[in-house]
């Protein structure tokens, strides 16, 4: 089968130094255009059949956003999209490494008229199971997401911090990030107006959250989750319960100080690795 996304997929992003500066020092940013427009269409019926096919799987987190993940496993268009260059080589080039490996990708419906609540501010790292702090989302919507639909807001300079990482997403580690905010005088990136296919690009360890949605349409977004192709899985045994089931889920057969590389981490840049 041949999808219309497959040539735009192949093109490189025009990624500037002044970009990657500022994903370093600020643990996030914000680019446009990172999904071509002419690929929207066909990736966004994609991901509401594969999430129909998932839909069993689906989880519901306080009611702030519904998800489904690795739909890359059942379906060639997203597959082609997670398994993308594009994608994976502006996620090396924010990390600084020679090539990502794939976490998991995600799927995010955040429900109009506000019953999408907010989104806690949290740190992904809580859930991570790596040895590694180069780790980094794209996260994607793929209708136009105005302020008032929940796009994310971000704390510049928080993925230098852990202060969170003992917190899942939780009121308490909302209440806990605002306090931090607050305390130190840290600076909050409000959430931007983002069009269908741009992009954002957060580290796992950098606090973020998003507003409820007041619109009257769903905000539709898909994420990929990328890591160092290097890393490994830490020596000792996972520190929190979720990160105990991640590493069973998402790195079948990885072992305690081995490798972060499975059947379901593949490399991107260089496949052969």
């Amino acid at each position: 089968m041949v999808f219309h996304s497959r040539i735009a997929l192949a093109e490189d992003y025009d990624l500037s130094q002044s970009q990657i500066d500022e994903y370093q020092n600020n643990g996030h940013i914000l680019l446009r255009n990172v999904i071509p427009k002419s690929a929207i269409p066909e990736l966004r019926v994609a991901v509401l059949r594969a999430h129909e096919a998932l839909k069993a799987e689906e989880e519901d987190f306080q009611k702030a956003f519904r998800i489904t993940q690795n739909q890359w496993q059942i379906n060639d268009v997203v597959r082609a999209h997670v398994l993308s260059k594009r994608y994976a080589g502006i996620a090396a080039k924010l990390l600084g490494c020679r090539d990502v490996r794939i976490y998991h990708d995600i799927t995010f419906f955040k429900d109009g008229l506000g019953k999408g609540k907010r989104t806690p501010w949290h740190q992904d790292g809580h859930y991570w199971p790596l040895d590694t702090d180069k780790c980094i989302t794209l996260w994607v919507p793929l209708i136009d997401c105005p302020v008032d639909m929940g796009p994310m807001s971000f704390v510049s300079g928080s993925h230098l911090s852990r202060h969170a990482e003992h917190l899942p997403i939780s009121d308490e580690s909302d209440e806990y990030i605002r306090n931090l905010v607050e305390r130190e005088n840290l600076s909050v990136h409000p959430a931007q107006h983002m069009n269908a296919g741009d992009a954002t690009f957060h580290s796992c360890w950098t606090y973020h959250a998003a507003a409820c949605n007041t619109t009257e349409n769903t905000r539709i977004a898909f994420a990929i989750a990328y890591y160092d192709a290097d890393a490994t899985i830490p020596l000792q045994p996972p520190t929190n319960e979720w990160r105990a089931a991640n590493l069973a889920r998402w790195f079948p057969g990885a072992v305690l100080g081995g490798p972060a590389a499975t059947a379901k981490n593949p490399a991107v840049l260089f496949p052969c690795d």
